[in-house]
């Protein structure tokens, strides 16, 4: 076999799948393909095989797509139904998910604990049971924002179109047998580690030898992404690597023949992809080892790079959507770059060397993946990674690896203590460093033009380094330079009502730089919980949904965040905003500090040295050079949501009132001062009947009216009688309820309005 013959053949898959998906990007690679064949005069027989691999790929994919459709129907009311756990189960708080089947067909099932003793009970519920439940089959969710994870894309790509929100349990049944020993012997695993291990050490351990990282705590995996060592997490080749050669060793001491020992470690490699859950780097290590093995007992002289291509275009041809995997884009594109740079980083005089080359290639080639995903990269990781890689792999795998197989037999005991400490300091020293300022770049999520400009100057990028021209590497610096100013000083401007569930934030981000604003940051009312209840990681509307949502955009700082009153739906996701983004100033209602919750986001706003100000008509602030004046509150005293901070401005030729929670009577007093024309009213309250009156809509006289309101939320809003009074009045109504997040564009004096799920 030509060296390298099968990366053609991995390209063609590759290109006949994406033109079948995403066609644009698999124009792209099929142009590289051909000009490849082409420049290097391929053999007219690797052209034809080449084309046929394009044609067959495109064809399955395609026939794939089509066939994504359910068998089963959406229900009025709940019913019985019999599921077959066949996956582990997640048990995190109250709540109970696991994939299952019903009548043959994948989904997913949720459940939610009544008390302490029924959790205890499900922890016992292991893959191969089946259970009669009471539930209704509802569609997941899709994304609610702009760039936002896409649930139901994610479902959908596993095969999975439905949600069974279970009510009952009425009984449940072991029915496993071979075909679950492995996963049950995973599931056993995790649960050992949960009982055995330290809490520090429990998520890390999981995630070294069973590829589960549901138990690492949301700051200790943040801090990890935040310096680019979070692919430590995962199970790497490495990792396979180095089980693989201590199996093989102990079982040639004990005295099996290397045939043996070559086919039981080929028996473990299969086994070991079940134990992990089939993570995308744990199946392409394995595989590859696989290949290389069985390369060995034949007479083909099968390279590293046929072998990570053999194994890629084996996933893509039995899996199409994995190519939307962000563990498979980022496994193969670091593989194939280290691979194809492996001269290079032979040639270097000493292993340090060797070390920081490793480490160089290895982000450069992540980079366009995890700016597409996560939206920002992280400076520090080039340093980071030469200090945790080999900590790691030399030191904190191999003691994961021998104080569980020491608890397996026994007490670990003393083994335990150096194993605690190393990875609690760790931990500590990972938070520690990701809060140094300038550790990570925001750079927003780019667009197809962009990617595909990163992905050519990372290429010459890399050629460059192999002929030692250190320079070539400009272009990319320079690249990255004109986005991240594009990023700021772009000539449109965007107001986004982003979708933050049952309450308020909305952005204002205006062309050139000349200001960006966020009134209100949403929040969550938080509800009593026992300790048993509670989730390893909560969720937050300011971290979860509107950080992310900024970070997409490129947005590094707000120039003002306005919290309009003190409702925690309004200023919950504030505290996330003031820690994770640079803030100019925060501007409140007069009075509004007798709350705690505003107190509080005061407190902290200080300690980070930003100005704070109370502010009411006719107050200037910085805004007004911008086009956005205060017209409420009228004075000190604070009344809750009748002195919500109104904001009125004309920005990109309409004239907005953004009016927070404004009721009648505030409304009341805003037409008895203001005779102003609105273009665009963001409905008060989010819809309430306590707001939006008959005299207030006679006054303002809207064209569009945008309600913020969480979808199906346990107040009803909008209230019917509002949503008719706009609708005789001919207004054009969005509702992040049912629109998700509506964005207004403009561009010098014309714009246009889009809602994110039309």
């Amino acid at each position: 076999m030509s060296r390298g013959l099968c990366i053609y053949l991995a390209l063609s898959v590759l290109s006949g799948t994406l033109l079948a998906l995403q066609l644009l990007w698999g124009a792209v690679v099929l142009v590289i393909l051909f000009l490849s064949l082409f420049l290097r005069r391929m053999p007219r027989t690797i052209l034809f095989i080449s084309f046929l691999l394009v044609i067959a790929s495109f064809f399955h994919a395609l026939v794939q797509e089509k066939n994504q459709k359910s068998t089963l129907t959406p229900q009025s009311e709940p019913t019985i139904h019999g599921v077959f756990i066949d996956e582990i189960p997640t048990i995190d708080g109250n709540s109970f998910v696991s994939f299952a089947k019903v009548k043959n067909e994948k989904i997913l099932i949720r459940y939610y604990f009544d008390t302490e003793e029924e959790k205890r009970k499900f922890s016992k519920v292991n893959p191969g049971f089946v259970c009669n439940v009471k539930g209704q089959l509802a569609e997941p969710r899709p994304g609610k924002n702009p760039n936002s994870f896409n649930y139901k894309d994610y479902l959908s790509h596993q095969g999975v179109y439905w949600v069974l929100e279970i009510q009952e349990f009425e009984g449940c049944l072991d029915r496993s047998s071979w075909k679950h020993a492995l996963t049950q012997l995973r599931f056993h695993g995790l649960k050992r580690i949960e009982r055995e291990f330290p809490p520090a050490t429990v998520g890390i351990t999981q995630a070294l030898l069973f590829g589960e990282t549901g138990m690492i705590a949301e700051d200790a995996m943040k801090a990890f992404r935040e310096l680019g060592v979070v692919h430590l997490l995962a199970i790497s080749g490495l990792h396979v690597g180095l089980l693989f050669a201590m199996l093989h060793y102990c079982l040639l001491r004990i005295g099996l023949t290397r045939e043996a020992a070559s086919w039981t470690g080929i028996m473990f490699l299969l086994c070991y992809i079940v134990m992990t859950g089939g993570s995308p780097s744990v199946v392409r290590a394995s595989f590859m080892l696989i290949i290389l093995i069985l390369g060995k007992k034949t007479s083909r002289n099968i390279g590293v790079i046929d072998s990570l291509a053999a194994v890629f275009l084996l996933i893509v041809l039995y899996e199409p959507f994995s190519v939307y995997n962000v563990g498979f884009q980022l496994s193969f594109a670091v593989s194939f770059s280290l691979v194809l740079s492996s001269r290079t980083i032979l040639q270097a005089s000493y292993s340090f060397k060797q070390m920081v080359t490793v480490t160089v290639v290895a982000q450069l080639s992540s980079i366009p993946f995890v700016i597409y995903h996560f939206y920002e990269f992280s400076l520090i990781g080039f340093l980071t990674n030469l200090l945790y890689v080999p900590l790691f792999s030399i030191i904190i795998l191999p003691m994961a690896i021998i104080t569980y197989l020491v608890t397996s037999v026994g007490s670990a005991g003393w083994s335990m203590i150096p194993y605690e400490i190393l990875l609690e300091g760790i931990q500590w020293l990972s938070s520690a460093v990701a809060s140094f300022p300038f550790s990570t770049l925001i750079m927003g999520r780019p667009n197809f033009v962009f990617l595909l400009g990163y992905l050519i100057l990372i290429y010459f990028a890399f050629v460059g380094l192999e002929r030692r021209k250190y320079l070539s590497t400009g272009w990319l610096f320079l690249f990255t330079v004109i986005h991240l100013f594009l990023n700021n000083y772009h000539p449109y401007g965007e107001i986004v009502f982003i979708d933050v569930g049952q309450g308020d934030a909305t952005l204002i981000d205006l062309p050139y730089n000349h200001g960006t604003y966020l009134i209100d940051a949403g929040g969550e009312v938080p509800f009593p919980k026992e300790k048993w209840e509670e989730k390893m990681n909560r969720f937050s509307v300011g971290e979860d949904i509107v950080v992310p949502f900024l970070k997409s955009k490129g947005i590094t700082s707000i120039d003002a965040l306005i919290l309009t009153h003190g409702d925690l739906d309004h200023i919950g996701g504030a505290e996330a905003l003031l820690n994770e983004m640079k803030v100019g100033e925060l501007l409140i209602s007069p009075g509004s500090r007798e709350k705690v919750e505003v107190d509080r986001m005061v407190k902290l706003a200080q300690e980070k040295k930003i100005s704070v100000k109370e502010v009411m008509y006719p107050e200037r602030w910085r805004g007004d050079r911008d086009g956005l004046h205060i017209v409420s509150p009228l004075d000190a005293d604070y009344a809750g949501n009748n002195d919500s901070i109104v904001l009125y401005g004309v920005i990109g030729s309409k004239k907005w009132l953004f009016t927070g929670d404004l009721e009648k009577e505030g409304e009341r007093e805003f037409v008895q001062t203001f005779d102003l024309p609105v273009d665009v009213l963001k409905v008060g309250h989010h819809g309430s009947k306590t707001s939006t009156s008959e005299a207030f809509l006679d006054e303002t006289d809207p064209d569009v009216a945008v309600i913020s309101a969480g979808e199906t939320n346990r107040f009803g809003h909008p209230h019917p009688e509002v949503v008719e009074r706009l609708k005789v009045r001919g207004v054009t109504i969005y509702s992040t309820a049912v629109n998700g997040a509506i964005t207004y564009r403009f561009w010098d004096k014309t714009g246009t309005f889009s809602a994110h799920r039309p």
